[in-house]
């Protein structure tokens, strides 16, 4: 299956998405056959970008919209480049409208969640950036959440329930950790009581992705709910588990991290599989740790709140 841009939307690839749109206009543009005195881009016809038109103004459009779910700050870098770009468009939208585009989609890029450095989504418990690869060669980042029986039921609409037998190991794995470093601590919570949940819908791109490399993510979530800690909110995780707490090697890692590069300026530490292979430039403010054991990543994760 050829991979379209618009799955990079699906993906939650937002800057991505972004940047193939801009790069396909400047392909060129030319008056429309239909609507005279509106420009067109008719490269973006040629691919799956999901508009429905491809004026200018359909364009902005969706760049408006797409700008709105970037879910954290931007660094100034690339908010200048992406205003130069899009400021490039805006002049060739019908000159009654580009007064409208000044003021929404170049705010966006200075408002509070893309221009200050500070902002970063809220932390939750139980509650993690999971960085995953989809049909094999595309990385992206999705919200991975552990829900327990007393609190199923603020499941949102848009959540993808993981199949039991994906996080199973991981619930057991967490279970016989705290047994083994907080036997006071009962465990009320059977293993198939616990359920994992992507923010991600569409059953498509949960089937095109190798859900094991879930296993560390999945068991952060669980202890972080049996703790009532939360997980700090500028952290990913990728990698698996084995039945032994061990991590296990993923596939793709190069394009997880470029993907979490782009894509989510407010995580400065990448947790990954010990003895993975990195062959991409690292930013000075993101911090690469690697851990072999469920127990290493619990200390990178939670030691400001001494949970072991």
């Amino acid at each position: 299956m050829n991979f379209t841009p618009k799955q990079h939307l699906e993906l939650g690839n937002y800057i991505k998405y972004v940047d193939e749109i801009l790069h396909k206009c400047d392909k060129g543009i030319e008056y429309c056959k239909i609507c005279p005195n509106e420009y067109v881009c008719t490269e973006l016809e040629k691919d799956d970008f999901g508009l429905e038109n491809s004026t200018i103004s359909d364009v902005l459009t969706a760049v408006q919209f797409v700008l709105n779910k970037v879910p954290g700050y931007l660094n100034s870098e690339k908010r200048n480049d992406l205003k130069e770009h899009i400021k490039r468009y805006i002049n060739e939208a019908p000159a009654h409208e580009r007064d409208i585009w000044e003021d929404s989609i170049l705010n966006i890029l200075l408002d509070e969640k893309l221009a200050n450095p500070s902002y970063k989504p809220k932390a939750k418990t139980g509650e993690v950036r999971a960085l995953l690869t989809y049909n094999s060669k595309v990385g992206f980042s999705a919200s991975l959440q552990c829900l327990c029986p007393e609190n199923k039921g603020i499941l949102p609409d848009n959540k993808a329930v993981l199949h039991h037998w994906v996080a199973l190991n991981s619930t057991n794995t967490v279970n016989q950790f705290m047994q083994a470093n907080h036997p006071n601590m009962p465990i009320s919570h059977l293993p198939e009581s616990v359920q994992y949940y992507l923010e991600k819908s569409a059953q498509e791109i949960i089937l095109g992705c190798n859900l094991n490399e879930l296993g560390l993510a999945a068991a952060l979530c669980y202890y972080s709910v049996l703790r009532g800690i939360s997980i700090p909110e500028n952290i990913a995780v990728t990698g698996g588990l084995d039945s032994h707490g061990r991590t296990l090697q993923i596939e793709s890692l190069d394009g997880k991290i470029e993907a979490t590069l782009r894509e989510l300026h407010f995580i400065d530490k990448i947790i990954v599989p010990e003895n993975s292979s990195i062959d991409v430039p690292i930013p000075d403010s993101v911090k690469i740790i690697t851990v072999g054991e469920l127990k290493q990543a619990i200390e990178v994760v939670f030691k400001n709140d001494m949970a072991i």
